[in-house]
């Protein structure tokens, strides 16, 4: 093996190896922030449990159990009798879809969409102007849900800069060779930054 292959095998045992550590790190994150909220609501602080369960959503990692379990549970309050608790579940599901939306889609923006318009549609006030029409209500809240912008700017620029800087980096440790720790470094840095962009976004 030359040392041009060993040194990219190196490189890419040293992605493959932050990758693996950034996606256990979401999925420890994500059970726990899961349990916090399970305790808060076993002792009935709903506003607390809500937001364990929407920051455990937006700790996404592919097939991880933690993130359908918290859609669940968010998803159980919609038929809450407190009305308050039942929107701010809603959006809470919400946000953590648009949150982890990205190149694919694991969890679609429009269902909670379509329970918020239709919980806030319960307020004759809610939709000024909709008039006293149920459905009139419902769809001037659908019309508002989907002109919601897309996630922030300064998130999708982390995000976006964190993977030139993986790209830069696991190509200077591949040329380099009196830098390639450098170069190593500012790849997991890259990784890092992608990875918060994303949460963040």
């Amino acid at each position: 093996m030359s040392g041009r292959v060993r040194t990219l095998a190196f490189a890419l045992a040293v992605i493959v190896a932050a990758l693996a550590a950034a996606s256990l790190r979401a999925v420890r994150a994500g059970r726990a922030a899961l349990a916090s909220g399970d305790a808060a609501m076993a002792s009935d602080r709903p506003a607390e449990a809500i937001a364990d369960w929407e920051e455990a959503a937006r700790w996404y990692v592919p097939f991880a159990s933690h993130v359908d379990d918290a859609y669940a549970r968010l998803a159980g309050l919609h038929a809450n009798p407190d009305h308050a608790i039942a929107i701010a579940a809603a959006r809470a599901e919400r946000r953590a879809a648009w949150a982890t939306r990205h190149v694919t889609e694991p969890h679609d923006p429009a269902v909670a969409d379509r329970t918020i318009a239709a919980l806030e549609a319960e307020d004759p006030n809610g939709a000024l102007g909709a008039g006293n029409d149920r459905a009139a209500r419902t769809a001037w809240q659908a019309a508002r849900l989907a002109r919601d912008p897309r996630p922030g700017l300064g998130a999708s620029a982390l995000a976006v800069a964190g993977i030139a800087l993986w790209l830069a980096g696991a190509i200077g440790a591949l040329v380099a060779d009196r830098r390639r720790l450098v170069g190593l470094a500012i790849a997991v840095a890259g990784v890092a930054a992608w990875a918060a962009g994303l949460y963040n976004a």
